[in-house]
């Protein structure tokens, strides 16, 4: 199993901006700068999930975006479904001990990524920011 470059590269982007003060609106180019990510990559992630209606964005030169609601009230499984359909794809297969344990496998993870908002990834970024030491040299 892999996660995809484009759920990552979105879920970071949502990190970020949900750690701007309310009110306050980016361009996705900018978010994508600030994390050393592809600019078109992450602007085409953020225009799938203002049509999802977890992000708002506005075109012009006073544009940008912004979360359509507080990050504690969007969950990562609400991203995963907008980019990628469904959290985990499994094989649906009747009388199969290895479909019923896909299965279980899928729910645990629903359930991890329901219960993981967005608000709480900008929680634990910042505490791994702030526990950056600067490293002076003489």
């Amino acid at each position: 199993m892999r996660v995809s470059q484009r759920l990552d590269y979105a879920l970071r982007a949502l990190t970020a901006i949900a750690a701007l003060p309310d009110g306050v609106t980016v361009a996705a180019g900018e978010v994508a700068d600030r994390l050393g990510l592809p600019r078109r990559f992450v602007e085409q992630q953020i225009t799938v999930l203002s049509k999802s209606g977890l992000v708002v964005s506005q075109r012009g030169a006073r544009g940008g975006c912004s979360l359509a609601r507080p990050a504690s009230d969007i969950s990562v499984a609400e991203v995963v479904e907008a980019l990628q359909g469904t959290v985990l794809d499994v094989p649906s297969v009747t009388d199969s001990a290895v479909s019923e344990m896909w299965g279980r496998a899928a729910a645990h993870l629903r359930d991890t990524l329901d219960q993981t908002t967005i608000a709480d990834l900008a929680r634990r970024q910042r505490e791994i920011d702030g526990s950056r030491v600067p490293m002076y040299h003489i």
